[in-house]
């Protein structure tokens, strides 16, 4: 069978076009739909697409540590684009073949880039400069490392809690009740949307790319901190919340 762009469009769920922030139905993810047609007429299937982004997304964030503007630009395409070939893998994986660690390839490829741009981008302002700071602010260096820990620090809260609470509940100390067991889902599903919106997956990448046009990183930089920040907290906070509730319950 030939798949075209069409088929890939054709063959979206519903949900899944409803879940899409506006700039990833306008552009992303038709942008997608093409690469994808592309790729499975060579036989490249989701997975190896998944890890080719991980490539693609190091190489966006090394190119903005040159102290050069044609860099940053190339460096802020590839950003885009990551996000173009984070569509693909999802289109190819649902109309085509899903493939075993599917979600695992995915997921490392957002965890990746999240974890390299925000320092690499301080990189980029502590030598350029940008709106409201000047070069050579060694702190935006820190700052944009804040970001990007703050994105990994969250994961890593969620994960543990979620190996300790099932490994407690394996050991028979804490039970899983049938709607804790939907927890994954429902607090995935928020931090999933909130990411599609605010985050890599949704106004971040053209975020980056107009701030690199206009010199204006350090305001993309202060968003970043801003958002990755207060989304840590707001997971470690929920996550010692219910382990203190667990904690009363146990047996």
């Amino acid at each position: 069978m030939k798949y075209t762009a069409k088929y890939f469009r054709d063959t979206m769920p519903e949900w899944k076009r409803k879940k899409d922030p506006p700039l990833s139905r306008i552009f992303y993810r038709p942008a997608g739909y093409v690469l994808a047609a592309l790729f499975t007429s060579v036989g490249i299937g989701a997975n190896t697409v998944s890890y080719l982004s991980i490539v693609e997304g190091v190489l966006a964030c090394v190119l903005f540590l040159p102290n050069n503007y044609i860099c940053r630009i190339i460096a802020a395409i590839l950003v885009n684009l990551w996000l173009v070939l984070d569509c693909t893998d999802g289109c190819i994986a649902r109309s085509v073949k899903a493939e075993p660690f599917g979600e695992f390839a995915d997921g490392i490829s957002s965890y990746i880039i999240v974890a390299l741009l925000g320092g690499t981008i301080g990189m980029a302002v502590y030598y350029e400069g940008g709106v409201l700071t000047e070069p050579d602010m060694v702190w935006m260096v820190f700052i944009g490392a804040l970001a990007s820990t703050a994105d990994t620090l969250m994961r890593l809260i969620y994960q543990k809690y979620k190996a300790t609470e099932l490994d407690m509940a394996e050991k028979g100390i804490v039970q899983i009740e049938h709607d804790q067991r939907k927890d994954h889902e429902q607090v995935g599903s928020l931090r999933v949307k909130i990411e599609q919106d605010l985050g890599i997956g949704g106004i971040l990448p053209i975020m980056i790319f107009l701030g690199t046009i206009f010199h204006a990183l350090d305001l993309v930089l202060f968003y970043m901190a801003l958002y990755y920040g207060l989304s840590c907290l707001a997971v470690t906070l929920i996550y010692i919340r219910k382990a203190r509730q667990a904690e009363k319950t146990a047996n």
